[in-house]
């Protein structure tokens, strides 16, 4: 599990999970935003789907749908799929939350790239691991 704190101005860009599934725990919400916005299905295992993904990139999407979680909501996420970023958190104080990943592949991890921006770190296992896929789509 990863508690991600994410303070004032930060959030996450927009992305696909490099895992299948992923189950998260809101702790704690900042003072505004932080909000969870998503496209469902926006893409398949077959169907990449890159000028809907275009589309959402460039704000020209009504597809998007947001979620405002709050401390103590659970939530099962297909983000392989789908298309999603927290939005920035605003004020002093941070959002923190609970996160659970899970993979379908053994030995799956995500790429160094992907994991440097989502977490602004990166493991050794992520260089030993970042060929081992389960599909071809990009994280």
């Amino acid at each position: 599990m990863i508690i991600n704190v994410v303070e004032e101005g930060g959030g996450f860009p927009w992305h696909f999970d490099t895992n299948n599934y992923t189950v998260t725990l809101a702790i704690k919400n900042g003072e505004a935003g932080g909000l969870f916005e998503y496209v469902p299905w926006a893409r398949s295992a077959t169907e990449k789907n890159y000028d809907g993904v275009a589309a959402v990139l460039g704000g020209r999407s009504d597809q998007v749908k947001a979620l405002a979680l709050e401390p103590g909501d659970l939530q099962i996420f297909k983000g392989r799929y789908a298309l999603h970023r927290v939005s920035p958190v605003e004020g002093a104080r941070p959002r923190y939350v609970g996160i659970f990943s899970f993979v379908e592949e053994p030995d799956m991890v995500a790429k160094p790239e992907r994991c440097q921006q989502l977490y602004g770190r990166v493991l050794p296992i992520h260089y030993e691991r970042e060929r081992v896929r389960a599909d071809t789509l990009r994280d």
